[in-house]
């Protein structure tokens, strides 16, 4: 018997050890540390300066444009870009894919601009439809939308949510993920911004990309 007990105790060392581990994923630990997370959210959700809406965003500068884009759109972008625009376009009907450049290489801040144009103002829209559900759902929430027609536009942001591992609560993240989807007639405009590190001027710093990209747009329509 005891030769049978010490060859089957690697398997239950095994079931030991998962027992413990979900002992302590079910214990006082683990309430205290799902208590304490849960005190930091309600806090944050209380506080201005932990909320991530991204209030004070102004895309005035493209909303308020009158361009017409034709098949050469596009190419004038890039040209403006000095070529550095990924290019998913044919014949002038597709999209540009660029990463805004950073004075900080290293910060951990994505900041993007696409463009899309189609022969279409229909084929625009749907491309509208598609972007607003994909940054609208999960995490995302809608924080504005306005226009109608094939003149609109939508913002929306991730909100505070956890941190897990393994599907534990460890922690919440405020660092601030924003999406702006701009409709104008036969174009559709996105500028992203996106925090992998803590960031207090993101709203100053995306107003600044609005402007750039409605530069990039006027010039382009000429």
């Amino acid at each position: 018997m005891g030769r049978q007990t010490a060859v089957a105790l690697p398997v239950n060392r095994d079931l030991h050890q998962g027992a413990c581990r979900q002992g302590v994923r079910s214990g006082p630990l683990h309430h205290l540390r799902l208590g304490l997370v849960s005190l930091v959210v309600a806090v944050c959700i209380a506080s201005p300066g932990c909320s991530r809406k991204p209030d004070g965003i102004d895309v005035k500068p493209i909303t308020a444009l009158r361009f017409t884009a034709g098949p050469d759109f596009l190419g004038r972008i890039q040209r403006q870009l000095g070529g550095n625009a990924a290019d998913w376009s044919t014949n002038g009907v597709g999209h540009l894919v660029f990463r805004l450049p950073t004075p900080h290489p290293g910060d951990l801040i994505f900041r993007d601009f696409n463009v899309f144009r189609e022969n279409s103002v229909e084929k625009t829209q749907e491309i509208y439809v598609h972007h607003r559900q994909d940054f609208t759902g999960s995490d995302w929430k809608l924080y504005l939308e306005q226009g109608d027609g094939p003149e609109k536009w939508f913002i929306s942001y991730k909100g505070i949510r956890f941190d897990t591992n393994h599907g534990m609560p460890v922690g919440v993240n405020t660092k601030p993920e924003i999406f702006i989807g701009i409709l104008k007639q036969n174009v559709f405009i996105v500028i992203s911004y996106t925090a992998y590190a803590s960031s207090w001027n993101y709203i100053q710093t995306i107003n600044t990309d609005v402007r750039y990209v409605a530069d990039l747009l006027s010039k382009a329509a000429k």
